[in-house]
């Protein structure tokens, strides 16, 4: 059994996306009604600046793959008994 490479990338993008709108409700809840002080900026702003460093690295990673290379599973696997 082959797959192309970019079959992964699509648990990826649903986490991605569900992440996102977790931090933009986490967002909204913390502008509606958490008091806006210095300490809440700069913990919001520290959050913030290490996700987009850690999306930069994984996409810095993630660039030179070639995402069109078969993924070859369960290659030499036979499910029938061996014969002798």
């Amino acid at each position: 059994m082959a797959f192309p490479l970019y079959y992964l990338l699509l648990p990826v993008a649903l986490f991605g996306l569900v992440y996102v709108i977790f931090v933009l409700l986490d967002l909204y809840h913390l502008v509606s009604f958490a008091d806006l002080h210095l300490c809440s900026f700069v913990v919001t702003f520290i959050f913030l600046a290490g996700v987009v460093y850690i999306t930069f690295w994984a996409w810095t990673l993630a660039a030179p793959l070639n995402w069109q290379e078969s993924l070859n599973i369960f290659n030499n696997v036979t499910f029938s008994a061996p014969t002798f």
